[in-house]
């Protein structure tokens, strides 16, 4: 047999570096995930691998029984043989043995490559959720908001968590989320006729709707008979049937163009901040309007939510923005899951004096730990594109908690809220197995395009100490503000009939189907009446 080598295929030092850690036995689980991933991507280091496994069988058997000083000579010299009969007997049964050697060594070499390149079939085949991939063609997500009727005879896939296709979507009554994949997302009030007509861009032939470009920087566009508007921030659209056009710009500006018969926009548009314009496209003339937050209040949710779950392998560039379940599992390359949300907290008025968010569990496999880190609000991504690959880094972990059962999580991020509503109001998370466990360990967690009671949930607890307004024709508590957010209270009804300041007694108020009790020093508010 030839004698060892150190001749081995070129590799970087990171690459030999895990290599003989691995063989040594030290490698930690971190190293021997970098090696696996090293192994399945570069040619050049499986033959590193398989060759350094070969010169370390063959050095093995030549030095076996040796002391340390004679076997480090032996791996780096060669045992000179004698020429006499005993001696060639004695190589001749030395060169035997070191062949069946080198056989073992490169089989073991061999058996230990595959084992770790190929991809495993078992319990992980059997444990790993297969979420549906997006379909070619699709240009949006439908979402089930509010007991949506759809007119009959509207075509097309209808079931929240639906992929969308170019084609008209006729509501008859309730709210639908429409999220199209270049981040612009639709609340559509029935009744309603609208066109999704590209990744980004829809028709509203006549209803209500908010839109928003969820992606700063990005454009989203709707188009109304005559007039075309160019979103970059929120707004809100109606389109009556007897042709009336007004858009209301709540943050941000869009920009609104009139257009001829084939929708292409003509002279004459206005850039529109803040503002509200009715729009008389066969005149294409703007005539300012009043803010007419209250018409779109059902349109406006005080926190809206993104979320996705990315898979890592041969999945790595693959899309799951629209499944019903959000994934998290720490195991072999090809099988690991992770989860992104992000919050946007462009809705939430007044100071906050709690925060957490619910995550609630739809399957849970062994018990196993899962936690949250914040992710750069600058970091954007979109939910409909987001993979493992262009997934964002996470900053430091915030909590840890354990998983068993189907009782919802919670978890508290009151500071990660106040820093982001003093900011530019987005706050994004990532939720993550911090420790690799091979097997059933996963969780399944509900998606915003799933059961719309199972999905994740920012609670938001407002300060006590802000006033209750009225509208000047009087309104009932159930439906009021508090702190600029909707809430229930005992069902106290009030009239605007008197200018004066009117304060009750209460004790306890309704937020997000939630009781909190109001602090003994603050069972008193002060109604005052706001006449916009």
């Amino acid at each position: 047999m030839n004698k060892p080598r150190a001749d081995l295929p070129p590799v970087d030092a990171e690459v030999w570096s895990l290599v003989e850690s691995f063989v040594e036995g030290t490698a930690t689980e971190e190293q021997c995930r970098r090696l696996e991933t090293h192994l399945r991507s570069d040619e050049s280091v499986r033959q590193f691998y398989v060759a350094y496994l070969d010169l370390h069988a063959q050095l093995q058997w030549r030095t076996r029984g040796k002391s340390d000083r004679a076997a480090e000579s032996a791996a780096v010299v060669t045992v000179v043989e004698t020429s006499t009969a005993t001696s060639a007997v004695k190589s001749h049964r030395r060169l035997l043995w070191s062949s069946l050697a080198a056989i073992c060594s490169l089989t073991t070499a061999a058996i230990v490559f595959l084992t770790i390149s190929l991809p495993r079939r078992g319990p992980e085949d059997a444990e790993t959720p297969d979420l549906p991939l997006k379909p070619a063609g699709s240009v949006a997500v439908l979402i089930d908001n509010s007991a949506p009727v759809w007119e009959a005879g509207t075509s097309g896939p209808m079931k929240t968590g639906s992929y969308l296709l170019p084609g008209r979507l006729r509501l008859k009554s309730g709210i639908v989320e429409i999220a199209f994949d270049r981040g612009g997302d639709i609340l559509l009030e029935g009744p309603a006729d609208f066109d999704v007509s590209a990744v980004d861009r829809g028709f509203l032939h006549r209803g209500k709707l908010t839109a928003k470009s969820s992606q700063p920087g990005s454009s989203f566009f709707v188009n109304m008979p005559g007039a075309v508007t160019n979103i970059e921030g929120e707004c809100g659209l109606l389109y009556d049937s007897t042709g009336h056009a007004e858009v209301h710009v709540f943050a941000g500006e869009v920009r609104a163009d009139p257009t001829d018969a084939s929708g292409a926009a003509l002279p004459g548009g206005q850039l529109i901040e803040n503002a509200a314009a009715a729009i008389d496209p066969s005149q294409r003339t703007f005539a300012p309007l009043p803010i007419n937050a209250v018409a779109f209040a059902r349109l406006r949710p005080e926190v809206r939510l993104i979320d996705a779950a990315v898979r890592d392998g041969a999945h790595a560039s693959e899309n799951f923005g629209a499944a019903p379940e959000l994934v998290v599992k720490n195991s072999i390359a090809g099988y690991s899951w992770e989860t992104f949300l992000r919050f946007d907290l462009s809705g939430v008025k007044g100071p906050i004096r709690e925060a957490a968010v619910r995550l609630m569990p739809l399957k849970v496999g062994q018990p196993m730990e899962n936690s949250a880190a914040t992710v750069a609000s600058n970091d954007a991504w979109s939910e409909q594109a987001i993979t493992w690959d262009t997934r964002p880094p996470s900053g430091q972990t915030i909590t840890t908690w354990n998983v068993s059962s189907l009782a919802p999580v919670e978890f508290g991020i009151t500071q990660q809220v106040r820093e982001a509503l003093a900011g530019d109001k987005r706050l994004a998370l990532r939720i993550f197995a911090p420790n690799r466990k091979r097997g059933s360990a996963y969780v399944q967690y509900g998606s915003r395009e799933g059961d719309p009671n199972l999905r994740p949930q920012l609670i938001i607890t407002p300060s006590v100490d802000t006033q209750v307004r009225l509208s000047p024709h009087g309104i009932r508590m159930g439906s009021g503000i508090f702190g600029g957010t909707k809430f229930d209270s005992q069902g106290i009804d009030f009239a605007a009939k008197d200018s004066r300041p009117l304060s009750f007694a209460m004790t306890s108020f309704r937020y997000a189907s939630r009781t909190f009790p109001l602090l003994p020093d603050n069972t008193r508010l002060v109604v005052t009446r706001k006449d916009n």
